[in-house]
């Protein structure tokens, strides 16, 4: 069985949970990715993608992130969340910051595709 882990969240961004751990606030997990996101610094992933194996969802505990899905923008405020099923194409195209959010993937594996051509969500 593997041992209890419980941290108080930190005030950096890090992955929380997944396949590689990066620092003491990490645990080994090929189930579950969670990354855990506390800035003032922005960041995001404007280009549109999937992902082949896992969902995923954001959490926004603080600020908000603008998402993009079918070229539509939705905008994810505090206390709320967004998920996207595997092979729902989507993309985060600008932070308010700061902000604080989890990102949570199952299973944790790298399985994020750049289309050329945009598939239908299934």
């Amino acid at each position: 069985m593997k041992p209890f882990h419980h941290h108080k969240l930190p005030d950096h961004s890090t992955l929380l949970s997944g396949p590689k751990p990066r620092d003491k606030y990490s645990f080994i997990s090929d189930k579950l990715q969670i990354w855990y996101n506390n800035t003032s610094d922005a960041w995001d992933d404007p280009s549109p993608h999937f992902h082949t194996q896992n969902d995923e969802i954001f959490i926004v505990l603080k600020g908000s992130i603008n998402v993009e899905v079918d070229g539509q923008r939705f905008e994810v405020g505090p206390r709320e969340f967004c998920c996207f099923p595997k092979g729902v194409v989507h993309s985060v195209v600008e932070v308010h910051l700061p902000v604080e959010s989890l990102m949570i993937r199952a299973p944790a594996i790298s399985d994020k595709v750049y289309p050329t051509r945009v598939p239908p969500a299934s």
